[in-house]
């Protein structure tokens, strides 16, 4: 009893007896407190508690470090496969991002916790579920041998179209024509190859590059965008101006092309998916622009017998007689621009100066090969020369490509080799190797691109058959601010000079 009224204090008698395990019960369940205590006093090796709003978080759950996830943690969330997470972020065009601190380790890659919520609504996310199902039911129905149920099933595979990301990534049509670069230089590369099961090339993709290109370039020459040209090494460069952006792209040679093994054409198919749905709205809307139905009505006779040229090369002929009907028409509109900015400007201001010779010189470029009847031989590269000179504007043009016999005129080509109206003749081999005609000048391929650059016809005795031509200047360089101006470049220059003064006179004595 003393012993208790010491420890746990003074109590009825009766209690005595439960007194023992009472105590002993408090006495464990301070200790268990003070281990409780213990625990939270626990210091960090810098010295400060944890547990606290400031040093308790864990690493990588606030701040710029949280606002990045690794590709296997979108993988999760999203629960699609990477090759799917790969084509979603191509078409949404979403890429990965280098944040200042890796949380999860250097050798990640990062996004944007934003970007990857940003897929998590997206409707193609449903139809990749979908084509999912599809291959495992229709793999199942191969593997049982079961051809007549795969083949019902397989009329019904799930498809989806790209024209709502078209609206989504491009608010306008001047920002769908700024990214048109490489859009056109997909199609031009995937129109030059052939469909390869094995590296899973599809036919119908390259049917589509190809037609899609063909009407890009029917465009050009009814608008007479073209601007520049050079052949270079890798293949064909043009630039052409729409809408007042300037849109550059690479057309490679048509050789057979070898595919390289380290190059993933599954990626690069993704992206020809997203360009060919954004170039039919882009060339919609410039048909539109022009007074013209899209897409072009096409002759198959006339693209069966021409199959060897292309399929729109007798259409560009008559695109080219179109865009004569209506060059005066552009010239009378170029005139009136530049006596507007001279009213506004004045006559001398530097704005009416730089107008004024911006539409001499593409008035040059788009008569350059004016009145000329051009007859291409069969060893020429046909397309990027018959493109350079319907958007020159010349009259007519022949080509030997496709002819059965020698001498016989080709199928879609209005002139034939021995014909009389025949004003230049394009040849690349010895002069030996072929008959030389009276009354037309023979030139080699290079000739055409250098005189459409310069915008006026440069002397053929340069670029006679078996004669070195001069140097093919790429009239993408600035000579003056690379601090160099080659020979060749002045000789050109003064030319143009001459040409633009002479067009100049002849304007004023009209």
């Amino acid at each position: 009893a003393v012993a208790h009224s010491a420890t746990c204090g003074p109590g009825p008698s009766f209690l005595l007896s439960a007194c023992p395990r009472a105590c002993e019960r408090a006495d464990r369940q301070k200790a268990d407190m003070g281990q409780k205590k213990k625990k939270g006093a626990k210091k960090n090796p810098k010295g400060f508690k944890k547990g606290d709003k400031i040093h308790g978080q864990k690493k990588g759950k606030k701040g710029e470090a949280a606002a990045y996830v690794t590709r296997a943690q979108a993988l999760a969330k999203l629960q699609v496969s990477l090759a799917d997470f790969r084509k979603l972020c191509i078409l949404k065009g979403i890429y990965p991002r280098d944040p200042k601190k890796k949380a999860h380790g250097l050798d990640k890659t990062y996004y944007h916790s934003k970007d990857i919520t940003f897929l998590a609504h997206e409707p193609l996310l449903n139809k990749f579920f979908e084509l999912k199902t599809f291959m495992k039911k229709f793999k199942r129905l191969m593997g049982r041998n079961e051809r007549d149920l795969a083949k019902g099933a397989e009329d019904r595979k799930p498809k989806y179209t790209l024209n709502h990301l078209v609206r989504e990534r491009y608010n306008s049509f001047e920002d769908a024509v700024r990214d048109l670069d490489d859009a056109v230089s997909m199609l031009a590369l995937f129109q030059a190859l052939s469909a390869d099961q094995r590296r899973q090339i599809p036919t119908e993709a390259v049917n589509e590059a190809t037609r899609l290109y063909q009407e890009f370039q029917l465009y050009c020459i009814r608008a007479q965008a073209l601007r520049k040209v050079f052949a270079s090494i890798k293949g064909y460069y043009f630039q052409a101006e729409i809408m007042g952006h300037t849109v550059t792209w690479l057309a490679p040679h048509q050789f057979a092309q070898e595919l390289p093994p380290e190059v993933d054409f599954r990626v690069m198919l993704t992206f020809l998916e997203f360009y060919r749905a954004m170039v039919k709205f882009v060339n919609f809307r410039l048909y539109a622009d022009l007074g013209l139905s899209y897409p072009p009505k096409r002759n198959s006779l006339r693209e069966n017998n021409s199959a060897e040229v292309a399929a729109l090369e007798v259409e560009m002929r008559e695109a080219g007689k179109a865009r004569e009907a209506a060059a005066d028409a552009g010239e009378k509109a170029d005139a009136e621009v530049s006596a507007t900015v001279a009213a506004d400007f004045g006559a001398e201001s530097e704005e009416a100066k730089e107008m004024q010779r911006r539409v001499a010189e593409q008035t040059r470029m788009k008569n350059t090969f004016r009145g000329l009847k051009v007859y291409i031989n069969r060893e020429v590269p046909l397309r990027p020369v018959y493109f350079t000179l319907l958007c020159g504007g010349v009259s007519e043009v022949g080509w030997e490509r496709g002819a059965g016999v020698a001498g016989s005129s080709a199928p879609g080509s209005t002139l034939n080799v021995g014909g009389k109206h025949i004003t230049h003749q394009v040849v690349d081999r010895p002069p030996d190797s072929f008959d030389q005609r009276e009354g037309r000048e023979y030139i080699q391929p290079q000739w055409v691109f250098d005189s459409f650059n310069n915008g006026c016809q440069l002397p053929v005795a340069l670029y006679a058959p078996g004669r070195a031509p001069p140097p093919h200047l790429s009239p993408f360089v600035d000579d003056q601010a690379e601090g160099y101006v080659p020979r060749q470049r002045e000789l050109l220059d003064r030319l143009a000079q001459e040409a633009g003064v002479s067009s100049g006179a002849a304007a004023a004595a009209a």
